[in-house]
């Protein structure tokens, strides 16, 4: 009986790689900031379930549940370091995780699509990822920096602070916006 020339739609490479890539960093951001503290563990535990769990929600294909993950896993880190001294130079690299986590699940959504992906596509969109890793890491370095200058500089230390902040919402909404165009 017929059926032999219906074509079989199979879940593509780049959607489990992007999805695996995803809900392994989630998790790695998860334990790693969970590790972190003793007194706050049950905190810490209890955002880490939540972020990696709205990241599983979210590839199975609720896209807003991304962000829920990443604010969970933000808040977690957030939650290990409120109060605890000098700021944090690792923040810089949670930021840009938590953005590569945000646009991994994306791009595992969008490879959901029966457009066949191809390699020339997903090599650009490697790329575009990889700039806008390294242009947050940077940016996200400099806020970061601005925040161990010398407490006498309060006023420098906010403007400068406020400058890499607006960058770092640019390269983020650049690359958005580009990334979308080209679709």
């Amino acid at each position: 009986m017929g059926g032999g020339s219906i074509t079989t739609r199979r879940t593509s490479q780049v959607r489990l790689a992007t999805a695996a890539a995803a809900l392994g960093l989630a998790a790695g951001l998860a334990i790693v900031s969970a590790l972190g503290s003793s007194d706050r563990a049950g905190w810490l535990w209890g955002f880490g379930a939540v972020g990696v769990l709205a990241t599983l929600v979210a590839l199975a294909g609720w896209a807003g549940a991304t962000w829920w993950g990443v604010v969970a896993l933000g808040a977690e880190y957030t939650v290990l370091h409120i109060g605890r001294g000098s700021v944090d130079v690792g923040a810089a690299f949670v930021a840009t995780g938590l953005l590569v986590l945000a646009e991994l699940v994306m791009w595992s959504l969008d490879a959901r699509s029966r457009v066949v992906n191809e390699t020339e596509m997903t090599e650009r969109r490697l790329i575009q990822l990889g700039l806008l890793s390294l242009g947050t890491l940077v940016l996200g370095s400099s806020l970061v920096a601005v925040g161990t200058l010398a407490r006498g500089a309060a006023f420098a230390r906010t403007v400068a602070g406020v400058v890499c902040s607006i960058a770092v919402l640019a390269v983020v909404t650049w690359a958005s916006v580009r990334q979308r165009s080209r679709t």
